[in-house]
């Protein structure tokens, strides 16, 4: 991970919902509007309340590969093992573009919530931003498109 940033307000609300998780993301984002595909990652501690580091990983791929996301994975067991014991992860994918969602967004959703199964990770709610909308990437969201 790189681009570590600090993470807004450390006297935040516990992130205990799906909406409180939306709030943050949306307090952290701004007004929407972004220049490259980014993959924010934020540790929240086994009292649901983010850690003080906010990390962003660049330069990403427009489909994921299998040897990146168990990376990523092995990297979030690490830090929720030996610095956020009973933590979890939330991931947010941005991107510049409009905000309908593309086999790309459905390839990394798939990727990293199957990823982070496997390797029994405790993630949150995977979220979408782009330069029109912050939104929850649903199950449903990240099912292949079947031609009408």
């Amino acid at each position: 991970m790189n681009d570590d940033i600090p993470s807004p307000s450390a006297s935040q609300m516990p992130i205990r919902t799906q909406h409180h998780l939306y709030q943050y993301w949306r307090r952290l984002l701004g007004e929407p509007g972004f220049g490259e595909r980014l993959l924010w990652c934020s540790f929240l501690d086994s009292g649901c309340l983010p850690t003080p580091v906010l990390s962003q990983i660049s330069d990403l791929p427009t489909y994921p590969d299998d040897l990146f996301l168990r990376n990523l994975m092995s990297v979030v067991g690490t830090v929720l093992s030996e610095e956020v014991p009973g933590g979890s992860v939330a991931l947010l994918l941005s991107r510049p573009g409009p905000g309908y969602i593309t086999d790309s967004d459905r390839a990394w959703g798939r990727g990293l919530m199957e990823s982070a199964d496997r390797a029994k990770l405790p993630i949150r709610p995977l979220h979408l931003a782009t330069n029109d909308e912050l939104r929850l990437l649903t199950y449903d969201d990240l099912l292949p498109r079947t031609a009408s």
